[in-house]
């Protein structure tokens, strides 16, 4: 299956601590890396939503700053898109395929979970992220990234850490799936399409 062209990563946040660290991530994450690599997420215990029960609103601001409340896409699927910086290199990749086939059937939001990360440091990166975080909605098509800096719509959508997850929602603001995303095989983004198709036709 294809894969939109992605950025070479490059490590805009040159803090050596983190950079060995997060090398492993430069081949597959691309530009959703560089943003993430000072997250870190909440380990309070995660909700595990039930089929068909009411999504929980919520808003939280993007890239640009301006707040995207959920219960505004009423009337639409919407697929959020949880990862955090440990799932960015296979969210990435997942992210690719997910928008080269829903983009035009489905409402993409990418949530990044950014929970643990101090707030002198959100204040110190904000701007830094923000730009990054714009490169990423323009390389993958999406208009908006959201950025959960604490933890709780993740927390909400029960979005495991490490593993990027998938959450959809129906027209009627009800959750028809949540799916934590295994490592990305053919016949894995196969049974995933099928999970998805299913709830949206």
């Amino acid at each position: 299956m294809g894969r939109r062209k992605t950025n070479n990563f490059t490590y805009a946040l040159r803090i050596p601590h983190y950079a060995s660290r997060f090398a492993p991530y430069a081949s597959l994450g691309g530009i959703l890396c560089v943003p993430l690599i000072l997250l870190t997420c909440a380990s309070s215990p995660l909700v595990v939503p039930e089929y068909g029960m009411i999504a929980p609103d919520f808003t939280l601001k993007d890239q640009n700053d301006i707040e995207i409340q959920l219960s505004k896409f009423r009337g639409e699927n919407v697929l959020l898109f949880g990862f955090d910086k440990d799932s960015v290199d296979r969210g990435g990749a997942w992210l690719n395929l997910l928008v080269e086939r829903y983009n035009e059937r489905l409402q993409i939001l990418p949530i990044a979970n950014g929970a643990s990360l101090p707030l002198s440091a959100r204040l110190f990166l904000r701007g830094k992220m923000k730009a990054e975080f714009q490169d990423a909605a323009e390389e993958f098509n999406l208009s908006s990234f959201l950025l959960d800096w604490k933890g709780e719509v993740s927390r909400q959508y029960g979005i495991p850490l490490e593993t990027p997850t998938v959450a959809l929602i129906g027209r009627t603001g009800r959750i028809h799936l949540v799916h934590p995303l295994p490592p990305l095989t053919a016949d894995e983004a196969r049974a995933t399409f099928d999970r998805i198709d299913k709830q949206i036709k």
